[in-house]
């Protein structure tokens, strides 16, 4: 045991680092993205995948409480460990169950009460095994453990990473599983024992389960596994890669058929989608521009080590040639990374909206490139500098992660919403008026400042009697107003004001902010 423990010593504690890094910002998280609304609703309501389905489907010109939207992202006494109301929120939703399964069951064991700290606390657990998956696969790959504790560092504590981690999303968990299908693939190529077969099927399956994009790193990473098989005349082992493959699919398949659905849809997200996507040319310059950009921005410490690498590889150029001559150089690496490379371009072109979070799962992936150089250099014959890069690289990488960690924020944190909070409290005991045309998504976007109100009326009509009702003689109300014509109303606010000044005689209007989604105003009597 004392011999294992100094084994993974370094890896402990770095390990610890990154958790220490990971707990700070999750106590900086002050607000959720949509999508992590989503997330929870998905997991916790009971069997009502979307906030109108708390009024049956017709949100119009009803009240809804605080109450209200609290059960929908907690879970309560009598609906823990529900997970058919899961299956059936995903059935009715776009995207396959795993994640929310694992969801439901972190909040199950802390019911009543709404918090982001269950999720924060699985997609940390579920970082966690990541990256203890990611040093493996590098140990795997290389023989090298310098090599996996600076491929550790470098991801762990990059702003990609750590945003990965503190999005309640369930790309952690497909990021997870896209490293473990890189290590089965790469189990199955090294040795091809009963065991790798039956992790590479596995991993299909739960990755599919995860995210209908884990599809596209599989499928690629496959055929060259596939292909490089055939070449080396391994056609039994090719045979059962492929069997293995294919198994995982049809599991998937069987355990969720509402995947046919889902491909086939009318909606954003959906294969339609992706198909009309691929087909308009015209904007696959634009797409690559904008992930190039934000991938490069979240990822400056690893683009950095990437390019100081790859100079020191071009000093040592003449010795990586006599060992590619000699086949020391492990390129069996490629096999892993090209296809993350070829993914990350597809899933650019056809994912619903121009959001790097589609490609969040391939990070780990494309860092096995700085590993495999780290590993040339540390790996070189001769004295000086490259004797000493065998006890240096791990500490510098680690420092260079470490700083940009501290210099540049990860995303998903919202704190700005502290401030917007403070400044909605002030009204929180005015009545508050949302207008919306039963759609979900403004909603569910503004859901972390509607929460701060007793309650609230949502109607599509401004001149509608259940204001006059609902203000009950109050000389104030705070509005909200939809304004987003992509995902839902699309009302223009100038002429909803004037309707709403007619019909309640509210003349003083203050704006207090706008997100894209709603303007919101405070309204009183003169």
């Amino acid at each position: 045991m004392l011999k294992l423990e100094k084994k993974h010593a370094a890896l402990l504690a770095v390990l610890i680092i990154i958790s220490a890094v990971c707990f700070l910002f999750a106590g900086r998280k002050d607000g959720m993205f949509i999508d992590e609304i989503y997330s929870l609703g998905l997991s916790n309501s009971h069997y009502a995948p979307f906030v109108t389905d708390i009024k049956g489907g017709d949100m119009r010109d009803t009240v809804m409480t605080r109450q209200e939207l609290t059960d929908y992202l907690s879970v309560g006494e009598d609906d823990r460990f529900a997970y058919g109301s899961v299956y059936y929120n995903q059935v009715n939703d776009v995207h396959p169950p795993l994640y929310y399964w694992l969801l439901h069951t972190a909040y199950s064991l802390a019911p009543g009460a709404f918090s982001m700290w269950p999720g924060l606390v699985l997609d940390y657990i579920i970082y966690m095994a990541t990256l203890i998956m990611l040093y493996a696969l590098v140990v795997k790959l290389l023989e090298s453990r310098p090599a996996a504790l600076a491929a550790v560092c470098l991801y762990g504590l990059s702003v990609i990473g750590l945003s990965t981690m503190l999005m309640i999303r369930m790309y952690v968990l497909l990021t997870f599983f896209t490293v473990l299908l890189a290590y089965a693939a790469l189990c199955v190529l090294r040795q091809g024992r009963k065991r790798d077969y039956a992790l590479l099927g596995l991993g299909i399956f739960l990755g599919l389960l995860t995210q209908y994009y884990f599809v596209f790193y599989a499928f690629f990473l496959c055929a060259a596994v596939v292909i490089c098989l055939i070449c080396r005349k391994e056609f039994k082992k090719a045979f059962g890669f492929a069997l293995c493959a294919f198994a995982g699919v049809g599991v998937f398949v069987l355990v969720f058929p509402a995947c046919f659905d889902h491909l086939f849809a009318d909606a954003l997200v959906s294969g339609g989608n992706a198909v009309e996507n691929l087909k308009n040319v015209a904007q696959y310059s634009e797409r690559l521009d904008f992930f190039k950009e934000e991938c490069a921005e979240r990822m400056r410490a690893i683009r950095y080590v990437s390019i100081a690498l790859a100079v020191l590889c071009l000093v040592r150029f003449k010795k990586l040639i006599a060992d590619f001559r000699a086949k020391k150089l492990r390129l069996d690496t490629l096999i892993l990374l090209l296809p993350a490379f070829v993914t990350y371009v597809l899933v650019a072109v056809i994912s619903p909206v121009a959001e790097i979070r589609y490609v969040y799962n391939l990070i780990p992936i494309f860092v096995l490139g700085d590993a495999l150089m780290l590993f040339w250099l540390i790996t070189a014959d001769g004295e000086g500098w490259a004797q000493l890069l065998r006890y240096v690289p791990v500490l510098l990488i680690g420092a260079i992660a470490l700083w940009y960690a501290r210099t540049l924020p990860p995303d998903y944190l919202y704190e700005e919403h502290e401030e917007l909070n403070t400044m909605l409290s002030e009204y929180a005991d005015a009545p508050c008026v949302y207008m919306d045309d039963n759609y979900p998504a403004p909603i569910t976007f503004d859901m972390m400042q509607l929460m701060l109100f007793d309650d609230f009326l949502i109607t599509a009509d401004a001149a509608s009697p259940a204001i006059a009702d609902y203000l009950a003689g109050s000389g104030r109300m705070v509005v909200f107003i939809d304004i987003s014509e992509f995902w839902a109303s699309g009302f223009d606010a100038d002429e909803i004001l004037d309707k709403l000044s007619l019909s309640t005689g509210f003349e003083n209007i203050t704006p207090l902010y706008s997100n894209g989604f709603s303007d919101v105003y405070l309204m009183e009597d003169i």
